[in-house]
């Protein structure tokens, strides 16, 4: 991509962030709005289907707006103290969302209870092991998501490990490309737009970490990444 190409990417994405958070600003006015109480909540109403459509739009369009500033070198991190055990709360609540939301899929950890303080920003982390989390769900009909994580000499490791579909020898350069999808059926639902793991990778150098996957077809897949400490 162009230098040119990665502005307009920039700019076009930060004008569609820009108008969609005021339209579901406008959707959430709604809610306070006492006459159409009879329509709040309820799963048929005209107001529950815009906010319900709105969703995939926004998480879009985030991650354009993510990969845009990645490629413009405008992605900031926010370092501060992070608690690692606080961190992983919050992940392992939102991934059981997403597993019960697919179904026949168990969440599993593997985290020992004496990990240290490290320094980086907890929300770039935080969406970084979800993309994580996301993408093993996604590639995981029934079977177990597991998140670990392990103490090495100077890094914590981070791995989430799926006992879904797997990565062929012949798609594994694509993985962390963007645009680009290991699914050969276009018309595939899980099919997306192949940014989040190229998110992933940035926030992650941001971090000065490493970021990498080991996979087989038919028999799941690990992907890592590393902070130092």
């Amino acid at each position: 991509m162009t230098e040119n190409q990665s502005e307009f990417l920039y700019k076009m994405s930060s004008h569609l962030h820009k108008g969609l958070a005021e339209v579901q600003a406008k959707v959430n006015d709604l809610y306070r709005i006492d006459e159409l109480e009879d329509y709040i909540n309820i799963p048929d109403s005209p107001i529950e289907h815009i906010k319900a459509a709105l969703m995939p739009l926004v998480i879009q369009v985030n991650d354009f707006q993510d990969y845009a500033e990645s490629v413009t070198g405008r992605m900031q991190l926010d370092i501060q103290e992070v608690d690692i055990h606080a961190l992983l709360e919050g992940v392992l609540m939102m991934a059981d969302q997403l597993a019960e939301h697919k179904g026949g899929i168990t969440v599993e950890e593997d985290i020992p209870d004496d990990l240290p303080v490290i320094e980086g920003d907890p929300t770039r982390l935080t969406q970084a092991l979800l993309n994580y989390i996301h993408n093993a769900v996604k590639f995981t009909d029934k079977g177990i998501v597991t998140l670990r994580v392990e103490q090495e000499p100077d890094r914590i490791l981070f791995e989430v490990h799926d006992t879904g579909i797997g990565i062929s020898e012949e798609d594994q350069d694509k993985v962390f490309e963007p645009f680009e999808t290991i699914l050969e059926d276009k018309n595939d639902p899980r099919l997306g737009f192949g940014l989040g793991l190229k998110i992933v990778e940035n926030i992650i150098n941001l971090h000065d970490g490493e970021t990498w996957f080991e996979s087989k077809k038919d028999s799941g897949s690990s992907f890592f990444f590393t902070i130092p400490t």
